[in-house]
């Protein structure tokens, strides 16, 4: 893989898939060890916590409270959260599975973004919105080209049979 420093474009769309990818990585590392950025330890789920539990009872407001109230403390919305934030996060910082990553992120980051409404920063758009542009940007310009490994990825026999890995 080369660089060209000539053309920061796809070197910033590289870097900017990678910190995305890391920001949902560390979402995982902080709800399954409790690392208190901004889950408490008590949320962990190494410590018998329930990251769910705490964040859909505590911190949900809006049209959608019953929804999310409902579903707090759900083992299985537990493992769907935590294995999306690592799955999607990973795939976006090796640079693989785009469509794959492109669309759980910006799933989740719809879903995250329903938590608070209206947003308490702004009535419109909040850091979630930013997200969710910044993610399709990633894709829409070729972001997984760069500093990753999607031609390994797209390579894989796997991957050729379903395209939908790509």
């Amino acid at each position: 893989m080369e660089i060209d420093l000539r053309e920061p474009g796809p070197l910033a769309l590289g870097l900017m898939r990678i910190v995305l990818g890391f920001m949902l990585v560390w979402a995982f590392l902080d709800k399954m060890f409790g690392l208190g950025f901004p889950s408490p330890s008590s949320a962990a789920v190494i410590n018998g916590g329930s990251p769910t539990e705490y964040y859909l009872n505590v911190l949900v407001e809006g049209p959608f409270e019953g929804i999310y109230h409902a579903l707090a403390g759900n083992a299985f919305v537990d493992f769907l959260l935590l294995a999306g934030l690592l799955v999607v996060g990973s795939a976006m910082m090796l640079g693989i599975a785009s469509k794959l990553a492109t669309v759980g992120s910006v799933v989740m980051m719809v879903l995250m973004f329903t938590l608070v409404l209206p947003p308490s920063d702004n009535p419109l758009v909040d850091y979630h919105i930013v997200y969710i542009l910044a993610t399709l940007v990633i894709y829409w310009f070729g972001g997984y080209s760069h500093l990753g490994l999607e031609d390994r990825w797209k390579g894989l026999s796997l991957v050729k049979r379903y395209p939908i890995l790509e």
